[in-house]
């Protein structure tokens, strides 16, 4: 299974973001690049980041807790305002901004949170 990070904007900023994720010792060997869904109607390369993350592996928290960290101090040092897309395997989506950088830690490890049958789900 695995997460999808698109960034909105250049491909300049999705290469610098997959290059800091790569860096991260906790994600090595984890972190693609690769070509993500077309849209029609949108311009770009169509590229988006992926991160393998096994929910059934003991080490699954670790690793959220990783891309929260490396995700939320590569937004604080954007010069830009910049915003990214976290998608999880079940189609969750959640939208981190270089404005509210300080806030992109809390809002993943609250992403990175199983949800239960009941948790806001109107389905439910």
């Amino acid at each position: 299974m695995s997460v999808r990070i698109d960034v909105d904007g250049d491909d300049a900023e999705l290469e610098d973001l997959w290059e800091w994720l790569r860096a991260e010792h906790a994600l090595r060997g984890l972190v693609r690049l690769e070509n993500g869904p077309v849209v029609p109607g949108t311009m770009g390369s169509g590229m988006e980041i992926t991160i393998q993350i096994a929910t059934v592996m003991s080490g699954a928290g670790a690793l959220w807790a990783a891309v929260a960290q490396s995700v939320s101090l590569w937004l604080d040092r954007r010069r830009t305002d910049i915003t990214i897309t976290v998608t999880k395997p079940d189609g969750t989506t959640v939208q981190l901004s270089a404005k509210r950088a300080a806030e992109a830690k809390r809002l993943m490890a609250e992403f990175a949170e199983p949800r239960e049958v009941g948790d806001g789900d109107p389905a439910a």
